[in-house]
């Protein structure tokens, strides 16, 4: 699960560091356009997820039958969510002609967020049937379907981006739709295997429970990502350098988090095992066990971030405009040390997180997040809007928000009610 996710961030690295090849403004209309599109499919994209922890649950209870048909009820919400995100294309001018980016960026965002949300059903049934395998532990399945997926998807946006071998120049455009033949690829890939499966009837009573403790989970991934993008149009106002050094960083950022991600989904995936089987007592047992992972991840990446800062920023200085990446360099190495110390609490946090989701406490993690995700925006409000403080106290209040997701995550925790929780339908006892 962590090579799975980092995978896709690395195509979402290439990503970025072609269309910086390509072109400034289109490097830096991609950030804030594909994490507001984030913010948008993660509320649909949580609820499909969230099979993983079913199938985790009715894999430790032994419950083999009952898998299938939740696999199932989860494509039934993707096939719903990607006809809702079609909805938001036809406001997505307006949307970032409010934000007041410079127009040439504005028109490359439009055009980004827009393809996004036309080929949201590949992401959304990848994610579904990915469940399957992943909440049965055969996750080497879905990490070579996802290789398979992200190979496919760099050798498309090279094609469509600068327009080779015959394929029409596209530029952000043809980042965007590489990116869902990758997906579609990956899906397609799932799917033969699952075509065979005979439970795949419409269960009303599987999919309000998907829904029930689904939907908190998108609910808090949708806000939690619109901090981020919140940051990411606030910066945006402040210059088209700032914008460029940030939406650099953060996408350095964003291969530090995915791993971190592939953590927390084997952090909830370990858990709904062991509460399957009625052994939370175990599952509290993995759980400190898993932490020492990502922490030493973290460790090294931090000594990287702060030691050997170039070896990150040297992709980004070829294109026609290498010569802006030498102009920012100094302002993305202090950028670089908000990474490290925001990552050191992320890790932390994204473990407990996931471990009480991992029983079905999602509706905290939900509550928590609205909570602090209308607190930061205020505060960046304050401090860009009123205040007109600048790019460094804006960075500053990222890594106050990860301080104190890991320190009510880790309250929570403690308390223990995660583990009388289940999502499945079965008497709690302590094994």
């Amino acid at each position: 699960m962590i090579i799975s996710t980092s995978a896709w961030a690395f195509q979402s690295f290439i990503d970025r560091f072609f269309l910086i090849w390509y072109s400034k403004d289109a490097y830096a209309a991609s950030l804030p356009s594909g994490l507001l599109n984030c913010s948008i499919i993660n509320i649909f994209a949580g609820m499909v997820a969230y099979v993983d922890v079913f199938v985790a649950q009715y894999n430790g209870k032994k419950e083999y039958r009952s898998i299938g048909n939740t696999v199932w009820q989860s494509f039934y919400i993707a096939v719903f969510s990607s006809f809702a995100l079609i909805i938001f294309t036809f406001f997505s001018q307006d949307i970032f002609n409010f934000i007041g980016h410079p127009k040439s960026i504005i028109c490359e965002e439009v055009k980004y967020f827009n393809v996004l949300c036309y080929g949201s059903f590949t992401y959304f049934a990848l994610t579904a049937l990915s469940g399957f395998y992943s909440g049965r532990g055969k996750t080497t399945v879905v990490l070579l379907v996802n290789v398979v997926g992200v190979l496919v998807n760099i050798v498309f946006d090279y094609l469509l981006i600068f327009g080779k071998y015959g394929f029409p120049e596209q530029g952000i455009t043809g980042a965007a739709i590489g990116t869902f033949i990758g997906f579609f690829v990956a899906f397609i890939l799932l799917l033969i295997p699952m075509i065979s499966q005979k439970n795949n009837k419409l269960y009303l009573d599987t999919l309000k429970r998907l829904i029930r403790f689904g939907l908190p989970n998108g609910i808090h991934m949708s806000f939690d990502i619109s901090v981020f993008t919140l940051f990411s149009l606030a910066i945006g106002t402040l210059g088209k350098n700032e914008l460029v050094a940030s939406n650099m960083a953060m996408n350095i950022y964003n291969i530090a988090y995915m791993p971190l991600l592939g953590f927390g989904m084997t952090t909830s995936i370990i858990v709904g095992n062991y509460l399957g089987k009625n052994k939370a007592s175990t599952a509290q047992i993995a759980i400190k066990s898993v932490i020492h992972i990502p922490l030493t991840y973290v460790l090294i990446l931090v000594m990287l971030f702060l030691m050997f800062p170039d070896i990150f920023i040297y992709p980004f200085s070829r294109g026609k405009d290498a010569f802006i990446i030498e102009q920012i360099r100094p302002i993305v190495v202090i950028l670089f040390r908000f990474i490290a110390s925001s990552a050191l609490f992320e890790a932390v946090g994204i473990v407990f997180s996931s471990a009480i989701k991992g029983a079905g406490d999602t509706k905290f993690v939900m509550q928590l997040i609205i909570k602090l995700a209308l607190f930061v925006s205020a505060l960046m409000y304050l401090i860009v809007g009123i205040l007109k403080m600048g790019l460094y106290p804006c960075w500053s209040v990222l890594t106050i928000y990860c301080i104190l997701i890991m320190f009510f995550c880790y309250k929570r925790y403690k308390t223990g009610k995660w583990k009388h929780m289940r999502v499945v339908k079965m008497k709690i006892v302590d094994g």
